[in-house]
């Protein structure tokens, strides 16, 4: 062999050892490694603002009142004849509703007054609240009660009826948020 011919093979051994060596590169698409400091960088900022996420407006205790009033019930050729016999009195007047509503929108309380005992279940979505109240006794009517939010509150209506429907109040509700 040639000096020359030694003296090429040799340089190139040189360089292809140097470029598999001296030089790290990544695969094709692959994202380069991060150095020990900047992951330990990284990590710090995101330790330290772990904190616990706050609750939601609306977790905590409500508590409003409300005045039940016979409910306009448009009366036409083949409706139901009590209605119009309704003088509004029965299951009208004042009430009260204590709802508590967890951090998961979801709602339990009772009612109580004109309407009757009743026991109130529902949820808070976005910032509206559904409640059916379920009559605790033969007595009390069933109801519903659809708020929106009002600041720290709700403000909504309450519609309810007897069991047979012959009794139909209303009445306006605004839920105070209570202090914990």
């Amino acid at each position: 062999m040639s000096w020359g011919w030694v003296h090429c093979a040799a340089l190139l051994a040189a360089a292809t050892a140097l470029a598999t060596s001296g030089c790290k590169t990544q695969p094709s698409g692959a994202a380069p490694a991060p150095s020990g400091s900047v992951t330990a960088a990284a990590a710090a900022p995101a330790a330290s603002s772990a904190a616990p996420p706050a609750k939601p407006w609306f977790s905590g205790n409500f508590s409003g009142e409300y005045q039940a009033k016979l409910a306009p019930v448009e009366i036409k050729t083949g409706a139901v004849k009590e209605w119009a016999a309704d003088d509004g009195k029965a299951s009208s007047g004042a009430g009260k509703l204590s709802l508590q509503i967890g951090d998961d929108g979801l709602v339990d309380g009772s009612a109580e007054g004109a309407l009757g005992p009743s026991h109130a279940t529902g949820k808070v979505e976005d910032d509206t609240l559904r409640v059916l109240l379920a009559p605790s006794d033969n007595t009390g009517l069933h109801g519903t009660l659809v708020a929106s939010r009002d600041g720290d509150g709700f403000k909504g209506t309450l519609e309810a009826s007897s069991g047979d429907s012959l009794r139909v109040r209303s009445a306006a509700v605004e839920l105070k948020k209570q202090a914990n």
